[in-house]
């Protein structure tokens, strides 16, 4: 993977594409706390990062959205991937 972060509004396309049941507030609300996607290992404080800053915020649309995060990270990597 090159150095170049990831572009949050290219993500943020991407996750509700994928996703469109989740309200676009709560994705840009992961993305901007957070800012890189995390690995796997480490939801469970993005969670309760996230659920105690946001309480709006359903711990489960967290998961997903990080889910698909990671997915967006996975693939702009990739270098036929646009």
């Amino acid at each position: 993977m090159d150095d170049d972060p990831l572009d949050l509004g290219e993500a943020a396309a991407f996750i509700l594409g994928e996703r469109p049941g989740l309200a676009e507030a709560d994705v840009w609300t992961v993305l901007n706390e957070i800012q890189d996607p995390p690995v796997r290992s480490a939801d469970g404080m993005a969670v309760d990062l996230i659920t105690r800053l946001h309480p709006e915020v359903r711990p489960r649309d967290v998961r997903t959205i990080l889910d698909e995060w990671r997915e967006y990270a996975r693939l702009a990597v990739e270098e036929d991937w646009d």
